[in-house]
């Protein structure tokens, strides 16, 4: 080997990491203000169950 050789670079050149992405947009016409019936918290929601997170972790 010659003494002044440089190594191969292991970057790779033209991949991008997936943890660099922008994540998928949620279309805020798909939310709708929804009132937990057992906290009374008030929050905006896409799903189609009234009971929140936490007092549905609760609630397991």
């Amino acid at each position: 080997m010659h003494p002044k050789a440089r190594k191969k670079s292991k970057k790779m050149v033209g991949i991008r990491c997936q943890c660099q992405d922008r994540p998928v947009a949620i279309k805020k016409e798909n939310l709708h203000t929804v009132q937990c019936p057992v906290c009374l918290k008030v929050y905006k929601s896409n799903r189609q169950d009234p009971i929140c997170f936490s007092c549905n972790s609760k609630r397991r």
